[in-house]
């Protein structure tokens, strides 16, 4: 009988929560409107933020084949014969991505991606287009400082290697912000800036490597001229010797009475061929006085000694090539007049500003979750209102 006592009990009890919350409806939509307009309300003012996603696009072989005459250049240069191996020069051949002067659309991506990696732009840019307000911040400290933090929030996202499609295959940056028309200006801002740093660079970089080839050519000038010297030196000292063994040959054949060649020659015949075995061992002065003497006259009366020095004309030869070749100033000359003087338009890389995608943040959850919090809460007053009245009339009565 007790248990049929409670189980009515709990059923009345089921029924009065059921009828308290049917009068109370009202309030329970009151409190799931209200957190519907907070929500609403907080996403118009704080939510309206999407991240935008710029591809960064290499350029393309027509503009790349303005580089063409350039490129030519210091194929010839970085594979000229005449460029010694020094470490400086072997470095730029080992690692001509790095190094080499040579423009190629991924070198010129690159030093691209490079200029953005360092955010000095964005911060140029960050100022330019006050995307943060100097007015909100108590000194310039706090106000670069703040620039700075923002300028790092700016992503350089590298191609994703497992995803083949073309969309994926670019470079992107990946920037949150809520004001698409500013960012698109800081974009272009940032595009123009990055080119002129990298045109900029990539003069530096000429120019020295530039430079060391011609230092390095003026070394290797000097090296052959060190070694034509030397052979002409050893020339003169071998002449010297020479003339000292001939006259003491001379002398010695004139003492013995020796004018004729008296070196024994033995002749061996057949019906094909003569044969002659000169002893060469004998003793020079029995060539007689009368040839030495001839030997050393004709070498006192060389005019040109250099005819007489064997690899001379090779080391003269290669020497004047080094100081004909004109690779060297002809690169200065082609940078000079092509696409990275002052007044030619140049382009390492670009954004691609038409397609940038503004992803906005996706607020459904947001509003659902919004409203069951704002039901739960509604039962929660309507219940606690529905005891504290109860409670009055009980403690009335």
């Amino acid at each position: 009988m007790a248990k049929n006592s409670k189980k009515n009990n709990d059923e009345i009890n089921l029924i009065e929560l059921i009828y308290t919350l049917w009068v109370g409806r009202w309030k329970l939509a009151a409190a799931v409107v209200i957190s519907l307009i907070a929500v609403l309300t907080y996403q118009s003012i704080k939510t309206k933020n999407f991240t935008a996603i710029t591809e960064i696009k290499p350029i393309g072989n027509i503009k790349l084949n303005k580089f063409l005459m350039i490129n030519t250049l210091i194929d010839n240069t970085n594979t000229n014969n005449n460029v010694a191996n020094t470490s400086e020069i072997d470095a730029i051949r080992e690692e001509p991505d790095k190094k080499s002067p040579k423009m190629t659309s991924s070198i010129l991506l690159n030093l691209y991606v490079d200029v953005l990696n360092d955010r000095k732009v964005f911060e140029n840019a960050i100022r330019e287009f006050n995307l943060i307000e100097a007015s909100q911040y108590n000194n310039e400290q706090e106000y670069n400082e703040a620039i700075i933090r923002l300028a790092s929030l700016v992503k350089i996202l590298s191609p994703n290697p497992k995803k083949k499609i073309l969309e994926t295959s670019y470079f992107t940056i990946n920037f949150i912000y809520d004001d698409d028309k500013k960012w698109k200006s800081v974009l272009i801002y940032v595009d123009k800036f990055a080119n002129k740093l990298v045109k900029k660079l990539l003069i530096e970089e000429y120019n020295n490597t530039l430079s060391l080839l011609k230092i390095e050519q003026k070394h290797q000038i000097e090296d052959i001229s060190i070694k034509i010297n030397n052979k002409l030196n050893d020339y003169n000292r071998e002449t010297f010797d020479r003339l000292a063994y001939l006259s003491e040959q001379s002398a010695i054949a004139r003492k013995l009475g020796i004018a004729k060649n008296t070196i024994e020659v033995q002749t061996f015949g057949n019906q094909n061929a003569l044969l002659s075995n000169v002893k060469t061992d004998s003793p020079f002065y029995l060539r007689g006085y009368e040839a030495i003497d001839k030997e050393i006259e004709l070498i006192r009366l060389r005019k040109d000694k250099k005819a007489f020095i064997v690899g001379l004309f090779e080391l003269e030869k290669e020497k004047r090539a080094i100081e004909q070749d004109q690779t060297i100033e002809r690169v200065k000359l082609a940078l000079q007049s092509t696409l990275l003087s002052a007044n030619n338009e140049f382009s390492a890389a670009s954004l691609n500003l038409a397609a940038t995608n503004f992803e906005y943040k996706d607020n459904n959850k947001l509003t659902m979750i919004a409203m069951v919090i704002g039901f739960m809460a509604g039962i929660f007053y309507v219940l606690i209102s529905n005891a504290l009245q109860s409670y009055r009339v009980s403690e009335k009565n």
